[in-house]
C-alpha cells in the first residue's frame, strides 16, 4: 500500500489503492485482470513476468535487477524520486546480549557472502545487502520517518 501511495506523491497521480491483506490475493486479482496495476516485491512476480502473464513497467532501486534485466528502474523511466524498495532483516529480542548479536551478525554476513546463496537471491530478484546491527537500526528509523510522511500525506488510517 505504501509503495502505491509513495508513487502517488512522487508522480502526482491519484491511483486508487486497494488495501489487500497480502501478496497472494493482490497477485491473484492482478493475474485475473480485476486490478490494473500492482506494486510488488520481485520474488512474487518474476515467474509471471518471465512467462508473459504480467508486464513489469519499472523496478525500484539504483540499478536494474539481474533477474529482470530488460525492466528499467523508476529513475530510468522518469521518476528518479521514487524509492519504495523492500528489505528483509533478522531481528532478535532487545535483551539479547551484544556479544551474541555480534556473533550472529558475523555468521549471517558469512552466509550472505556465499556465492550459491547470492546466486539464489539474485535469481529471485533480491540482493544480499549486509549491514551492521547499528546500520540496520538506522535503516529502520529512516524508513519509519519516510513512511510516516507518506501515511500523513495520504491521510491513511489503520483498519481496526
Amino acid at each position: 500500500h505504501l509503495a502505491a501511495e509513495t508513487f502517488n506523491t512522487v508522480a502526482g497521480t491519484k491511483l486508487q489503492v486497494v488495501p489487500y491483506k497480502g501478496t497472494g490475493p493482490a497477485l491473484s486479482d492482478t493475474l485475473a485482470g480485476h486490478v490494473q496495476a500492482y506494486f510488488s516485491s520481485p520474488t512474487a512476480v518474476i515467474p509471471h513476468v518471465k512467462s508473459g502473464k504480467l508486464k513489469a513497467f519499472a523496478i525500484s532501486g539504483a540499478r536494474r535487477s539481474p533477474a529482470l534485466p530488460d525492466v528499467p528502474t523508476f529513475a530510468e523511466a522518469g521518476l528518479p524520486a521514487f524509492e519504495a524498495g523492500t528489505w528483509a532483516g533478522i531481528l532478535a529480542p532487545a535483551a539479547v546480549p551484544k556479544d551474541i548479536v555480534k556473533l550472529l551478525s558475523s555468521e549471517i554476513a558469512t552466509v550472505m557472502a556465499m556465492p550459491d546463496i547470492r546466486e539464489q537471491l539474485v535469481s529471485q530478484g533480491l540482493e544480499a545487502y549486509v549491514t551492521t546491527p547499528e546500520q540496520f537500526a538506522q535503516l529502520i528509523r529512516s524508513d519509519t520517518v519516510r513512511f510516516e510522511r507518506v501515511i500523513k500525506a495520504a491521510n491513511l488510517k489503520i483498519d481496526k
